[in-house]
C-alpha cells in the first residue's frame, strides 16, 4: 500500500512538469485546479519529506571538501529541484551530479514554492 501511494505521489510530481519551465505559479494553479486542498497538502508533505531525505543523505557532502558550493538557501533550492524532476532523477542523484548542478547553476528557485498556498490553509485551520 505504501509503495502504491508513493508511486502515486511521484506520478503527480511528474505531471507538474517542473523541468519544463520551473514556473511555480503555473504549478500552483494546476494543483488548485486538479487536487483537493487535502491532496495538495499530502503531496506537499511528500515533497518536503523527500527533500529532507536528500538534505540528510548529502549533508556531509554539501559541507565537505570539496563540498557542493551553494549557500543554505540554494541548498534547499537544489534539493527541491531534484525532487521536482521526478522519481528517476531523485533515485539516481549522486554527489557528483549535485556538484555539477551547483557549479553550472542547473537548478531553480524553488520547487517547494509551488506548495506555499497549502501553508496558508494549514495556518488558517490552526487559528480556528
Amino acid at each position: 500500500m505504501k509503495n502504491n501511494l508513493e508511486n502515486e505521489y511521484w506520478q503527480q510530481i511528474e505531471k507538474l512538469e517542473w523541468a519544463k519551465d520551473a514556473n511555480y505559479d503555473r504549478i500552483e494553479q494546476y494543483l488548485k485546479d486538479n487536487l483537493t486542498v487535502s491532496e495538495a497538502i499530502q503531496l506537499s508533505d511528500f515533497v518536503k519529506n523527500k527533500t529532507d531525505q536528500l538534505r540528510i543523505r548529502f549533508h556531509d557532502d554539501w559541507l565537505g571538501d570539496p563540498g557542493i558550493d551553494v549557500s543554505d538557501d540554494s541548498w534547499s533550492d537544489l534539493t527541491a529541484e531534484v525532487v521536482g524532476r521526478g522519481k528517476e532523477f531523485y533515485e539516481t542523484i549522486t554527489v557528483e551530479k549535485l556538484q555539477e548542478m551547483a557549479n553550472v547553476m542547473d537548478y531553480h528557485e524553488s520547487f517547494s514554492y509551488c506548495f506555499h498556498f497549502t501553508y496558508k490553509v494549514i495556518d488558517q485551520k490552526t487559528k480556528t
